[in-house]
């Protein structure tokens, strides 16, 4: 029997984007902090990998230690790892530091959306409300024909969010796009200074513990003792 595993954020369709960008564009985009990125080379299927990792995490008691930082909890034989934020900001490469921590959630957006428009969502997508765009939206603006005739900051910055929704957050293609990111995006500095380092550890940390919470709630079924 053939078994197919699903990975959401496996960030293979970030290369879409860096294959429509050129010139002036792929500059702009190389300057900002997920410029990097177009220098990483092409992962191909990378599910079974991270399902294989899955199967090996463990919980001890208690997770959250006495410092108060969230780990994540792996034995492989009789070697037991550790997954900290220090390793994470190892591979991401990106800022730590302290963030607003309703930012991207929709409690945010009502605070915000009731004091400003957001310009550069009323550019890209005029003819949706700012709650409606989607992140299928984002990519059909992007493999569009109709993409060179936007403006060459205002695609990087579309580019940078799909990034971010897609890529490392995976986020599907009708899940919404939060409104602060169109917000950040339309300050470049503002963007490439926020520390997305720990906003995507504490986005990782809860997908990854409630895919071991899945893991060991399917182990001890009934029918798998």
């Amino acid at each position: 029997m053939k078994r197919i595993v699903n990975l959401k954020g496996s960030g293979g369709n970030i290369w879409e984007v860096f294959e429509v960008l050129d010139g002036v564009r792929r500059t702009i985009f190389r300057d900002t902090v997920f410029g990097y990125l177009m220098d990483v080379p092409r992962l191909q299927r990378d599910e079974l990998l991270f399902h294989k990792m899955f199967l090996h995490q463990i919980r001890p008691d208690p997770v959250l230690s006495s410092d108060g930082i969230k780990r994540l909890y792996f034995r492989v034989g009789n070697t037991k790892m550790v997954y900290r934020p220090e390793e994470f900001c190892l591979i991401i490469g990106f800022n730590f530091g302290e963030y607003p921590k309703i930012i991207g959630k929709k409690v945010s957006e009502k605070l915000v959306t009731s004091k400003k428009r957001c310009l550069l969502c009323e550019r890209l997508f005029p003819d949706h409300t700012n709650s409606l765009v989607k992140i299928g939206d984002l990519k059909r603006l992007i493999l569009n024909r109709t993409f060179l005739e936007v403006d060459d900051v205002d695609a990087v910055r579309v580019c940078l969010i799909y990034i971010l929704c897609e890529g490392f957050s995976g986020k599907e293609i009708n899940d919404r796009v939060p409104q602060d990111w169109f917000f950040f995006a339309e300050n470049l500095d503002l963007w490439n200074s926020f520390a997305w380092g720990s906003y995507l550890w504490d986005f990782t940390y809860v997908d990854l513990e409630d895919t071991w919470n899945k893991i060991n709630y399917y182990l001890s079924l009934p029918e798998r003792r």
